[in-house]
């Protein structure tokens, strides 16, 4: 159980590390679309600050489970 414990966390802190790269990139890929309205920049400020936190959380609970935190 410890190996599965240990393997998970690496698979997410790579999601978490992946996503706090990803979600800035698609933000500014989305925002200097000649499209984007006001409302495209109040609706990726909005995701952008409330799902970076919840990256580096999944980052961080991945690297103590990496780590052997959570063993028994």
């Amino acid at each position: 159980m410890n190996a599965l414990k240990k393997t998970l966390g690496l698979v997410w802190m790579l999601a978490g590390i992946a996503l706090m790269v990803g979600l800035p990139y698609e933000t500014i890929q989305k925002l200097t679309s000649e499209t984007a309205s006001t409302e495209d920049f109040v609706f990726w400020l909005v995701i952008v600050v409330i799902f970076l936190p919840i990256t580096i959380g999944l980052a961080l609970f991945g690297r103590y489970a990496w780590q052997g935190e959570y063993d028994k």
